[in-house]
């Protein structure tokens, strides 16, 4: 990169100790346990500072202590903490992650718990090491209780644990609002009774849990959901939250699931990963149940060839792998945000959506050189015309290769004069190659104002303004070595410069703005020279 001087008032360097003990203290809270014990030993004021941090991780897997020496080590540290800070002073939160397989781990930690909740702590995290031997958690025993009694918890989060609850308790929290359940086994009811306990829980995110046939998950308060799952577990899902308002359901691997919803109504954002949709009008039939939602995300999906997807408050919908998809019927009057992701150019009978102000966005993936031949360019020509009254449309092309029929205008399909921003991506295409093909880019798409050209090793850029002119920018990859730097720098001297010498006769041949484009022209063949180092060459040339 070149160098760049900036003129200006000049700023004196602040030493670490000069910084207020509320600044050392949200540093803290950024860094692991034994990164925060490095920190502290800089200077007296950051040890103070350290001392003072209602903010605490502990794990017994990064530090020399081990077993019952790791929890004297832990209750060392809360005890200098109580020492050095007032009594009014509360804990902000305590993460303990260790093996508590042992009964004199399970008691010590029960100790430990106790001293957070004494000073009001506000999110307690415990993660397990022993992956062999899952810790169960008896919830008639002290520790349990110690937590519900808490009325100052807000957060609660459990990793690799066991949970057996055969009743519901009698036993509430009046606080807990976010609830996070990772890589434990629990099964149906005990996670009903679970919820139970947290009458006034908003946010609940369950991941790689198993030990369970069927998810169902019930939270009158519940405001935001996420599901996590993996392999074969829970093949259906079953949600009731009224309040819900955000729910993401993803599966890791296949097979696919499936999802339903009970009394969901208030649901805005709904992301789907991997689920399974047997008929046309699956998917339409779950979203109706959900009269306010306004963003739907459909992710590697399992669907019918044909869809159909009506619903009059959806502002943004976006398709991603769902490679099975060839024709859709998409009525949505007050659609603004359109995306696609995936690799078969679909067919879209009816698409209804906020003319002149959609925005969208494609981005299209083929396999073969077959799939980019002449005729697929004409297939995309029919597919963006379903977008001909957007406000701004984006089209990104990851291709394995042109047709040599695209060098000859006569060939190309009508123009499409609505496409704005047009990317192409092919990772084994030279990038001097892409000069003979702007011609139909620019045939194709006569009022694209941005147009990008990438390879694997290099990429050129070119914005096209309102009065004709243009300008033409390129980078090299940093990945290559200084000979392959030379060597496709060279490439795209000589690509730039067929670049430009065909939009200059464009432009004289459009007599628009003759002027503006030859000095373009000249800029980038100036700053293309080569220099006596790779590096000022890229710089020159960026």
């Amino acid at each position: 990169m070149a160098a760049v001087e900036i003129d200006g008032p000049i700023i004196e360097q602040t030493s670490n100790l000069d910084l207020p003990e509320q600044v050392i203290h949200k540093i803290l809270s950024f860094l692991p346990g034994e990164d925060a014990i490095r920190a502290s030993a800089t200077s007296k004021q950051w040890r103070l500072a350290w001392i003072s941090s209602p903010v605490f991780s502990f794990n017994e897997g990064s530090v020399p202590f081990k077993n019952l020496d790791f929890f004297d080590y832990v209750d060392a540290s809360l005890a200098l903490w109580r020492d050095r800070c007032d009594s009014r002073v509360n804990m902000e939160r305590l993460s303990l992650t260790a093996d508590f397989s042992s009964d004199e781990s399970y008691s010590r930690l029960n100790q430990v718990i106790a001293a957070a909740t004494s000073r009001n702590v506000k999110v307690i995290e415990l993660r397990n090491l022993n992956f062999d031997e899952l810790f169960w958690i008896d919830f008639d025993s002290g520790l349990w209780l110690i937590l519900l009694a808490c009325n100052s918890l807000d957060n609660l989060s459990f990793k690799c644990f066991q949970f057996y609850i055969a009743n519901p308790l009698s036993a509430i929290s009046s606080s807990l609002k976010k609830l996070k359940l990772s890589c434990n086994f629990i099964d149906e009811g005990s996670l009903k009774n679970l919820l139970l306990c947290f009458p006034w829980l908003e946010d609940l995110e369950f991941g790689f849990c198993y030990g369970f046939d069927e998810l169902r998950v019930s939270c009158p308060s519940l405001r935001s959901l996420k599901v996590t799952l993996s392999e074969d577990l829970a093949q259906k899902v079953v949600i009731d939250a009224a309040n819900l308002q955000y729910l993401s359901y993803t599966r890791t691997f296949r097979p696919p699931g499936t999802i339903s919803f009970s009394n969901c109504k208030s649901l805005t954002t709904l992301h789907i990963d991997r689920a399974v949709f047997t008929t046309v009008c699956t998917i339409d039939k779950y979203i109706s149940q959900i009269p306010l939602l306004e963003n739907l995300v459909l992710d590697g999906c399992e669907m019918p060839g044909i869809i159909h997807i009506s619903h009059s408050n959806l502002r943004s919908l976006k398709f991603r792998r769902c490679w099975r998809l060839k024709k859709a019927e998409i009525d949505m009057p007050n659609l603004r945000s359109f995306r696609y992701y995936g690799g078969a150019i679909f067919h879209i009978s009816t698409f209804k959506y906020c003319s002149g102000f959609l925005e969208a966005k494609l981005k299209l993936y083929t396999g073969s050189l077959d799939c980019t031949e002449w005729f697929w360019f004409i297939r995309l020509r029919n597919f963006l015309e379903s977008f001909s009254n957007c406000k701004v449309l984006t089209l990104d092309c990851h291709l394995e290769g042109f047709t040599e029929k695209l060098r000859d205008n006569y060939f190309l399909p009508d123009p499409l004069y609505e496409l704005k921003h047009l990317e192409i991506t092919n990772l084994s295409l030279p990038i001097d190659d892409y000069s003979s093909f702007v011609d139909a880019m620019v045939g194709l798409f006569p009022f694209v104002e941005t147009l990008s050209l990438k390879t694997s090793s290099a990429a050129i850029f070119i914005k096209f303004d309102e009065s004709g002119s243009f300008s033409v920018k390129s980078q090299v990859s940093i990945n290559t070595s200084n000979t392959e730097h030379d060597q496709t720098f060279q490439s795209i001297k000589a690509s730039v410069d067929k670049i430009v010498e065909f939009l200059c006769i464009k432009c004289r041949r459009s007599n628009t703005n003759v002027f503006a484009a030859s000095n373009t022209r000249n800029r980038t063949l100036s700053a293309a020279r080569p220099r006596e180092s790779c590096e000022e060459k890229i710089a020159q040339i960026s």
